[in-house]
C-alpha cells in the first residue's frame, strides 16, 4: 500500500513537468509496453497540461498575495494587522485549492492509467535510464 501511495504522490508532484514524448520521465513507449493505449496516453497528457496551467496560475495568485503581504508588513505590521490577516487567509485558500486540484487531476488521470500501470512504466523508464548512464 505504501508503494502505491508513494507512486501516486510522485506522479502528482511530477504533473508540472510534462515531457514532450511522455509523462515526466516515463515515455509513451513505456506506457504502451504495460498496456496503456495511445488514446489514453494522449488524454492523460491533456489532463496534465491543464493541471500544469492551473497550478501555474494559482501559484501566480499566491505570489501576488505574498507581495501584497510584504507591502503591508513594510508599511507597518501593527497598523495593517487586519488586512494582513485577511491576506493570509486568502493565501491559505489558494493553497487549499492547489491541493484539491492535485487530487481532482489525480482522479482524472487514474481513469486512463492505473497506479499499477504507472508504477510499472516508471520502473521500465528507470531501468532504461540506468542502462544508458552505465554505457556512458
Amino acid at each position: 500500500m505504501k508503494k502505491i501511495a508513494m507512486g501516486l504522490l510522485i506522479f502528482i508532484l511530477s504533473i508540472p513537468s510534462l515531457a514532450s514524448s511522455g509523462v515526466g520521465i516515463v515515455k509513451d513507449e513505456d506506457f504502451r509496453a504495460v498496456g496503456v493505449s495511445q488514446e489514453n496516453i494522449d488524454k492523460v497528457k491533456t489532463i496534465i497540461t491543464e493541471a500544469s496551467t492551473q497550478y501555474k496560475l494559482k501559484t501566480l495568485d499566491k505570489k501576488a498575495l505574498e507581495i501584497e503581504i510584504n507591502k503591508y508588513i513594510l508599511d507597518g505590521t501593527e497598523k495593517n494587522l487586519d488586512k494582513l490577516n485577511e491576506l493570509v487567509e486568502k493565501v491559505g485558500i489558494v493553497d487549499a485549492e492547489i491541493i484539491k486540484d492535485r487530487l481532482k487531476y489525480q482522479i482524472e488521470v487514474q481513469k486512463y492509467i492505473s497506479t499499477d500501470q504507472y508504477l510499472k512504466a516508471r520502473e521500465l523508464s528507470l531501468e532504461k535510464l540506468t542502462k544508458t548512464q552505465q554505457k556512458q
